[in-house]
């Protein structure tokens, strides 16, 4: 492949011998990345600025049959705030494991590598449960994991007006990948409560930029059912339950006993 040039966003970072580190890059032009960076765990490295976990950066790298080597990096973004805010390091975490785990190497997916940019940027200020959310239904419609919204996924047919007396009452299907109305749950198995209002907030999620939807005020009742919806989506469509995941939940989990829920 040569010397090229990319944009990229830092999703993993791994010690290597004494002075370097492997990490895994998502490129805006190749896609995702694995690279070496040698001696940048020297104080004197020029690389380590250019290098940190979740730092937006425009790198200099050569390509190898396995790994690529840095060479250049200068970082536009190093989204310091992470370091500073356990709930919002960990957030990134899991959007980032996410990509890495759902995306192939060397595909170029442009829309991705923006999902993740947008998300680090909106976790400065915004809510992270918020962020969350609104980065899987995202990330899920952009790998072709959509889920249906305005169809009956059991039925075929139009799902009830929000005015009408079916809408008060609906459905999730994990395996079939949508909603499912009142009148059809009664032939369905392994369906899951879907209120309207989330049903709404996601509909509104996949309408709206996130830079936008982070700035939305969704009642943590709606959150939390859309992350169990969001969570079994991942784990039966896309096979996969992240480490930072567990992690963020037993971090909320661990606060909400202490008293410190957010308001």
């Amino acid at each position: 492949m040569g010397i090229y040039k990319a944009e990229a966003i830092v999703l993993r970072s791994m010690v290597y011998r004494e002075a370097d580190r492997i990490l895994t890059l998502f490129t805006r032009e190749a896609g995702k990345v694995s690279a070496i960076a040698r001696g940048v765990r020297k104080t004197t490295s020029r690389l380590r600025g250019g290098v940190q976990l979740f730092s937006h950066t425009h790198l200099v790298l050569y390509g190898g049959r396995t790994l690529d080597t840095v060479s250049q990096g200068e970082a536009e973004d190093e989204f310091s705030y992470l370091e500073q805010d356990m709930e919002r390091f960990t957030t990134a975490s899991y959007c980032a494991e996410l990509v890495d785990r759902l995306t192939p190497e060397r595909e170029p997916q442009p829309k991705v590598f923006f999902l993740m940019l947008a998300v680090l940027r909106a976790l400065k200020a915004g809510d992270p449960d918020l962020a969350a959310r609104l980065f899987e239904i995202k990330l899920l419609d952009i790998l072709g994991y959509r889920p249906s919204l305005t169809e009956c996924v059991a039925g075929n047919h139009p799902l009830p007006s929000a005015a009408g007396e079916g809408a008060r009452r609906l459905w999730f299907s994990i395996e079939r990948g949508g909603v499912v109305c009142s009148a059809c749950a009664q032939s369905c198995e392994k369906l899951r409560p879907f209120s309207p209002a989330a049903l709404g907030a996601m509909k509104y999620f996949l309408r709206s930029p996130l830079e936008q939807a982070a700035q939305a005020r969704i009642d943590p009742k709606i959150l939390q059912e859309l992350a169990n919806i969001l969570q079994g989506f991942l784990v039966y469509h896309g096979e996969i339950r992240t480490r930072s995941r567990r992690f963020l939940d037993a971090f909320r989990d661990g606060n909400a006993g202490n008293g410190h829920n957010k308001p």
